[in-house]
């Protein structure tokens, strides 16, 4: 069924900031026909960021390939970064225009398309409608659906995308455990003191918690043998290939464990990242991290933990952490006990494209957020 597309428009008007941005990127153009479309693609780009900023869903603009100054030089592209969704491409017609032509180098990879009728004068665009995907590189006018459908298409694919924490995309609310223990809490209990009862201060010691968890040299029998050789040297090495060979969760998460104490930038296990939940939780403030790790039969490892911020050792009493299906229905809990717990934690895995969530309670107070692997 066809709509109205003119009825359907939402009119945003082009400031002058808008339109000096589109003139600085079209400057850098060698020559006018690239400077008109840069000129163009920039004010369907900032029309459509404008229009997601009143409905408060986050982008980011600079991290936008039509934001990026050798980007759109080598490509016609209007792409518009969704914050931990994807590329929105964003674009443009005249006023009269009934079809909309779409490069070949933006038909795929694309969260999808919005098409914006930018007015003669450039004073205006009148956002005319979405498109999830397409099949052709015009599209008539009267194939877009309305905004509605992109607005529920979005918040179907909202939430955490922790395959892009993997490539080292985070989005801002998620620092990294030494921003946040530097910027708030220098106190904060991020890790134990001790893991499995050493201090991780030496080769020699990262070897005890090493034998402790293959018991009677058993590893001997897994790692290859340019690693048997290099026992002392090659000890990160080691760590990595047991953490990535094994199917006991306990064992891969205290590696891990091992690994963000003597090498925290390590890249196999960066994939991990916190958030200050603020003083949400009845005048609590807490943290929760969350870190992902890939494995060896294409699920993913995923870990849950929920500390106590500033000074306070020990989380609240009965602070509640949770994991839920995508329905709400609750697979895991864990809940603290009076002055025993610096941190509770979850573990589970999931496959590609398996949505969850996370709750954490206590009393009344509650706050969930959303991920897909």
């Amino acid at each position: 069924m066809n709509y109205s597309t003119e009825q359907q428009s939402i009119s945003i008007p082009i400031s002058a900031k808008f339109r000096d941005t589109a003139l600085q990127f079209a400057q850098e153009q060698p020559n006018q026909d690239k400077a008109k479309q840069i000129y163009l693609n920039t004010l369907a780009v900032q029309v459509v960021n404008n229009y997601l900023q009143m409905l408060d869903i986050s982008t980011t603009i600079e991290a936008s390939h039509s934001w990026d100054s050798w980007g759109r030089m080598g490509a016609n592209v209007a792409d518009l970064v969704l914050t931990g969704i994807g590329h929105l491409e964003c674009r443009y017609i005249r006023t009269g225009d009934h079809i909309c032509h779409i490069p070949s180098e933006v038909c795929n990879q694309r969260f999808g398309y919005v098409v914006v009728e930018i007015n003669q004068t450039c004073q205006e665009g009148k956002i005319r409608g979405f498109l999830a995907q397409i099949t052709t590189t015009e599209i008539n006018l009267e194939q877009l659906q309305p905004l509605e459908t992109f607005i529920e298409y979005y918040h179907q694919f909202s939430g955490v995308q922790l395959r892009q924490w993997l490539e080292g995309i985070y989005t801002s609310q998620w620092q990294s455990v030494e921003e946040l223990a530097l910027q708030k809490s220098p106190q904060l209990a991020f890790r134990s003191p001790k893991i499995r009862g050493f201090e991780i201060d030496t080769p020699k010691k990262v070897w005890q918690v090493i034998e402790q968890l293959y018991p009677q040299r058993s590893w001997e029998k897994i790692l290859p043998s340019r690693l048997l050789s290099n026992l002392d040297r090659e000890v990160n090495d080691i760590l990595v290939y047991l953490l990535q060979t094994t199917n006991d969760e306990e064992i891969r998460w205290t590696l891990a464990e091992v690994l963000w104490t003597i090498t925290p930038n390590h890249p196999v296990i960066t994939a991990r990242r916190i958030m200050d939940l603020g003083m949400q939780l009845a005048g609590n403030s807490v943290a929760l991290m969350v870190a992902i790790l890939p494995k060896i039969d294409k699920t993913y490892a995923v870990l849950l933990r929920v500390y106590p911020m500033g000074t306070k050792p020990y989380l609240p009493a009965d602070l509640q952490l949770a994991g839920l299906y995508e329905n709400g229905e609750a697979f895991l809990e864990v809940k603290a006990r009076e002055q025993r717990d610096n941190y509770i934690q979850l573990k589970f895995c999931a496959e590609l494209g398996e949505k969850f969530q996370i709750r954490v309670t206590l009393n009344d107070a509650t706050i969930t957020e959303k991920f897909v692997i």
